[in-house]
């Protein structure tokens, strides 16, 4: 009989860093993962760390991404001397180009409240854009430049976390599928899979797009997978300078030259494809802001599923059912989340609190 003292279902990212901090906090931990471990939407990703520009209003989810990044600096370093190895953490900005005067009305409103908190926002013209991205000739009518904003290689992270995890005492059950939750007398007991029993006092749901168990999770969880489709070219080093973005695509460049191109935002239920017309649809977007890809050759080409939730922020907590905790739905935010995420779920299940109110992320908001 396979005892321990914290099941994690699902091997994603935030999955990963809850098993690794619960470990350090003295927990044996046990993750449980369908597949390989980050194999899914961590890997898909693009890996940017964007904690004010895709945050348009304040309210707690902007603490929690703020809370997040002030974190992600130590945890990567954290990561980086446990592994020995780099996961490309650079903090180079956001620079968000508006092409119509509503969305530049809508980001003047954006940088107004977070310049109240003490945050920086840049307004460019046109000719600051073109000077300092030489390489955006679209058309556009400015840019808002988000400074502290950062990205990593989620894949390169995700590897460097499973070498953490292990290190670490985590034991990873990849390839394992969960088919229910043993629970008895009002109180979680552990967990059946394909592979026999795991026997534990407390089980987190991290398991993304996939949280509601095929529908046999004992709590409401509305969390479904919303697709991505991302295309990479190979460019020329530095191409650009910072993530470029807009309402319509992506630009993310990779020190070794990469540039990922994306991203769609598909509710199709669980259909991992590349289609035609997302991928026509990022390639326009792209063309919008510059025609720098019209001759870089194509390398690569995925699709994945964000975990989207109604209100698209994360389900976080306890549940009804004691020892039962839920740490899912992050949609596009995953990356960015999984430190604080981890650090706060770790706080709850061993002190009963949180140093972070999660309220507002309860899984019983969703109750009908």
């Amino acid at each position: 009989m396979a005892t321990f003292d914290v099941i994690v279902l699902g091997g994603g990212i935030i999955g990963a860093a809850l098993a690794e901090e619960l470990s350090r906090r003295g927990q044996r931990v046990a993750v449980v993962e369908q597949g390989r471990v980050g194999a899914e939407a961590s890997s898909a990703a693009a890996g940017i760390l964007a904690a004010q520009m895709d945050v348009p209003r304040p309210g707690p989810f902007f603490e929690l991404c703020q809370a997040a990044r002030r974190m992600y600096p130590a945890w990567v370093a954290h990561l980086e001397r446990r592994a020995g190895r780099s996961v490309g953490f650079h903090v180079d900005g956001i620079l968000f180009l508006v092409d119509t005067s509503r969305g530049e009305a809508a980001m003047e409103r954006q940088a107004r409240w977070q310049r109240s908190r003490g945050l920086r926002v840049e307004r460019w013209s046109q000719a600051q854009v073109r000077r300092k991205e030489p390489v955006v000739d679209g058309r556009f009518r400015c840019g808002f430049f988000f400074p502290a904003e950062a990205q990593v290689d989620n894949v390169a992270l995700m590897g460097t976390l499973a070498l953490a995890c292990r290190a670490a005492g985590v034991s990873l059950r990849e390839r394992t599928v969960v088919r229910r939750l043993l629970i008895r007398a009002g109180r979680v007991r552990g967990v059946d899979t394909d592979r026999g029993a795991l026997h534990a006092p407390v089980v987190v749901n991290c398991l993304g797009s996939w949280a509601d168990l095929g529908g046999t999770f004992p709590i409401r969880l509305p969390v479904e997978p919303a697709r991505g489709q991302i295309l990479v070219f190979q460019s020329p080093k530095r191409l650009i300078r910072r993530v470029v973005m807009s309402p319509r695509a992506y630009l993310v460049q990779r020190r070794d030259g990469r540039l990922l191109v994306g991203s769609t935002i598909e509710r199709v239920g669980f259909q991992k494809a590349l289609t035609l017309e997302g991928m026509s649809g990022i390639l326009n977007g792209v063309r919008s802001m510059t025609s720098a890809l019209d001759r870089l050759p194509f390398v690569d080409a995925w699709a994945g599923f964000r975990p989207y939730t109604p209100d698209q922020q994360p389900i976080l907590g306890g549940t009804r059912v004691a020892g039962l905790y839920v740490a899912t739905g992050h949609f596009r935010h995953g990356i960015l989340l999984a430190p604080v995420t981890a650090t706060v779920l770790a706080d709850l299940m061993l002190q009963g609190r949180s140093s972070f109110p999660l309220a507002p992320f309860s899984p019983s908001r969703f109750r009908s």
